[in-house]
């Protein structure tokens, strides 16, 4: 009988061992091989060999990003990695690979990446990206953001500067405006109505992206704002649409910026703050990541155009022939032991 697996997962501890779950249908073994990259993992060579459980603990591999390929008996191997990368210096550095898609496969991992501002990159985090070989990294930040905390990426990764208008570039003034005056409430809508307002008033610079992402030369990337959050989660939902994933696995994504960008925030204001009264629900809702106002975006643009690939090439401006070539780049279809994941530029 051939067996599948399904919800791989992978989760580092500050030890750097690595946590890898699975569900499995099917009996037999599974066996495990461990690699810098997705196309650089020894299948021949596995490091375990599981059977009767469906979860291991990964002595730690050393340093640098590790992806791990299980190979079920008799079925076709699933590659997977931890979503988010550990860096001193960028909290929300995220990879968007193992996400599946209508058609069957999964998006790419080691391909494209999102992330908060990396103007604070220490020279570990830089020998950590490194290994993901990053080409281009998209900044979605106004000027005044950029000249106030430039990039700190290595100098052979291309700058393309993508600037998002409107309220989600007000950074400053909405930090100053609603977590600095308590008597200016956050309207409940705050984040919905920034988000409905990207898609028209910045789809030219999404298209842009978007094409940019489908031509030679642009992989692995990196799409980063300030917090990762905001400007990253509507380009990136608008991306992982495109590519088939669906609704609920692309605001689960979304959500994750909550875990790692606005609870860790949270934390750190209050620890700064001398006022014993410091008000964490009105600070969660500026900087939070509310899965409805991500919902409500898409709601709203399928609404407006029948579908966010309809979007893209009406209102947008991509080519149909250019979302044709992102899939082809960004989604993995299913492999076999012998046939490695191909690696796309």
């Amino acid at each position: 009988m051939t067996s599948a697996l399904t919800r791989v997962q992978v989760a580092g501890d500050e030890q750097g061992n690595l946590r890898v779950s699975w569900r499995l249908s099917g009996d037999g073994p599974v066996e495990l091989a461990i690699g810098p990259s997705p196309d650089a993992i020894d299948r021949d060579h596995p490091i375990a060999r599981v059977e009767n459980r469906t979860q291991v603990v990964l002595p730690a591999p050393g340093p640098g990003r590790h992806y791990v390929s299980l190979t079920p008996s008799g079925g076709s191997p699933v590659v997977a990695a931890e979503r988010l990368l550990r860096l001193d210096g960028a909290r929300n550095f995220r990879d968007l690979g193992g996400y599946p898609t209508a058609d069957g496969g999964t998006t790419r991992w080691g391909m494209v990446f999102r992330s908060d501002a990396p103007h604070r990159l220490s020279p570990a985090d830089l020998a950590v990206l490194a290994g993901a070989d990053l080409r281009v990294g998209y900044d979605l930040r106004a000027d005044e953001e950029r000249d106030r905390a430039p990039a700190n990426l290595s100098q052979s990764v291309r700058r393309a500067p993508l600037t998002i208008r409107g309220l989600a570039a007000w950074t400053k003034e909405n930090s100053r405006r609603f977590a600095g005056d308590r008597n200016d409430p956050v309207p409940n809508d705050f984040h919905a109505r920034m988000y409905q307002a990207m898609i028209e008033t910045d789809a030219d610079t999404f298209g842009r992206l978007v094409t940019d992402l489908a031509e030679s030369g642009s992989l692995p990337a990196l799409i980063h704002c300030t917090a990762g959050k905001d400007r990253t989660g509507v380009a990136v939902a608008l991306l992982l649409s495109a590519l088939g994933v669906g609704a609920a696995t692309i605001l689960d994504d979304y959500e994750l910026s909550a875990a790692y960008f606005t609870e860790p925030l949270l934390r750190r204001l209050r620890a700064r703050s001398a006022d014993a009264d410091f008000d964490v629900e009105r600070h969660r809702a500026l900087y939070g990541a509310p899965r409805y106002a991500m919902a409500a975006m898409l709601t709203v643009l399928c609404a407006r155009y029948g579908s966010v690939a309809n979007y893209l090439t009406e209102r947008a401006g991509v080519a149909p022939e250019a979302l044709t070539e992102l899939r082809v780049r960004l989604v993995q279809p299913p492999i076999t032991a012998r046939e490695p994941a191909a690696r796309h530029r």
